[in-house]
């Protein structure tokens, strides 16, 4: 009984020993801000301890809601035909579908200027198993499809190059009333 309970203590001082020289971690789990390292100059064998501070820059986080909206072939629509970003931003988007029959199914993808039609048309051919979302270099980002009632998100980066872009439902026939513009400035 003693050899297991001097074993246990010896195992608890290892493991307390060991967690004490891990670095330190924030909440999140990674490693603090700011972390020592040590630097040796190749004419001086001396070490000096190297404040490193990790980048801490915010970048841009542009939210954006789109509605899909129109239960028919006739009245389908994307509620907004503009959205706005800045260059690069991080895009994170919330298309909302509004339809209530299963016809009403949507996508939204953004493309290269100009470019949308001939990837709608793409798309269609793709089918679903492939979300209706051709392999092409137009493509900039696509969500996956919304069924009717449902929501879905989708997170992109902006295009660095400040213009006019492109969005579309690329399910079969919505390319024809579901598009808009993106500015990018």
């Amino acid at each position: 009984m003693k050899k297991i309970t001097l074993k246990l203590c010896l195992l608890s001082s290892f493991l307390f020993l060991w967690a004490c020289n891990l670095p330190e971690q924030d909440e999140a789990g990674t490693e603090a801000a700011n972390t020592e390292r040590t630097a040796t100059d190749s004419s001086n064998e001396s070490s000096a301890p190297v404040m490193e501070e990790m980048d801490s820059t915010i970048q841009e986080v542009a939210e954006l809601t789109l509605h899909a909206t129109g239960n028919t072939l006739e009245d389908i629509a994307y509620h907004e035909d503009t959205l706005e970003v800045e260059a690069g931003a991080h895009v994170q988007l919330k298309l909302i579908n509004e339809g209530v029959d299963m016809p009403m199914v949507h996508n939204v993808v953004f493309t290269a200027p100009d470019s949308y039609r001939q990837v709608a048309v793409a798309g269609s051919k793709i089918g679903p198993s492939g979300n209706y979302v051709p392999d092409n270099a137009a493509v900039i980002a696509a969500s996956s499809m919304a069924l009717p009632g449902q929501t879905v998100e989708l997170e992109f980066t902006a295009p660095k190059e400040s213009g006019t872009y492109n969005y579309v439902c690329t399910y079969p026939d919505h390319w024809q009333r579901m598009h808009g513009v993106l500015l990018v400035k």
